[in-house]
C-alpha cells in the first residue's frame, strides 16, 4: 500500500509502514533543501554539502523499506545526514593526518574554514552584518555536539524532542548542550 506524503510525514510508531518508491519521489522534493541547509550550515562548504546530500538520499533510498515510521521522515533523513557529516569530518581528520605524516601525497589540499556570508537584508545594516559573523565565528567554535544542536536549533528551528531524535540523545541532554552552546555564544559576542 502507498502513502501519501503527509501521511508519511505524520507517521508514528502506532502505525509503522514501509516507503515504496513512488513514496520516495515525493520525498526527495520535498525534504532536499532542507537537509542541504542543514549539511550546508555544519559543513561549511557547498560542494561537500551537495555530495552529502545525495549519499544521504542514497542512503535513505537503499533502505526506505526498513524505515519504521518510529520518527518522522525528516528526522530520519536528517539522522542521516548528520551521521554522514560525523564520518566525513573523521575522514577528514584521517586524511589530514596521513598527509601530514606523508602516507598519502594527494596534493595540496585547502580548508576553507570560514563561515558562508550570511547576508541579512540590507536596511539592517554593517552592524547586523558584523554581529551575525560573529555568532557563526562563535558557533563553528564550539563542540560538535553543541554546534549540531545549535544549528537545527536556530538555524532550522527544530523542537528540542526532534533534536534528540536526530542525535539519538535524551531531551535532558540537548537541553544542557544548547543552554552552554547558548550562553557560550552570548559571553563570546558581547566581549
Amino acid at each position: 500500500m502507498s502513502l501519501s506524503l503527509p501521511a508519511l510525514a505524520t507517521q508514528t510508531q502506532e502505525c509503522p509502514r514501509a516507503i515504496t518508491a513512488d513514496d520516495f519521489e515525493q520525498i526527495v522534493r520535498r525534504y532536499q533543501r532542507k537537509v542541504y541547509r542543514v549539511l550546508l550550515l555544519m559543513l561549511k562548504n557547498p560542494e561537500d554539502a551537495d555530495n552529502l546530500t545525495q549519499e544521504c538520499f542514497l542512503r535513505a533510498y537503499t533502505s526506505m523499506r526498513s524505515f519504521r515510521g518510529e520518527c518522522s521522515v525528516q528526522t530520519w533523513l536528517i539522522r542521516i545526514g548528520v551521521n554522514l557529516v560525523r564520518d566525513h569530518a573523521r575522514n577528514r581528520r584521517a586524511g589530514f593526518w596521513k598527509r601530514l605524516l606523508r602516507l598519502e601525497d594527494d596534493g595540496v589540499v585547502t580548508d576553507d574554514r570560514d563561515p558562508p556570508s550570511i547576508k541579512p537584508s540590507p536596511e539592517r545594516g554593517m552592524l547586523a552584518r558584523e554581529e551575525l559573523d560573529a555568532v557563526w565565528r562563535v558557533v563553528d567554535s564550539l563542540s560538535v555536539r553543541q554546534k549540531e544542536i545549535f544549528i537545527l536549533r536556530f538555524a532550522e528551528e527544530m523542537e528540542l524532542k526532534e533534536i534528540a531524535e536526530i542525535l539519538n540523545l535524551s531531551i535532558g541532554t540537548v537541553k544542557a548542550q544548547l543552554f552552554r552552546a547558548v550562553t557560550s555564544v552570548r559571553e563570546q559576542v558581547r566581549r
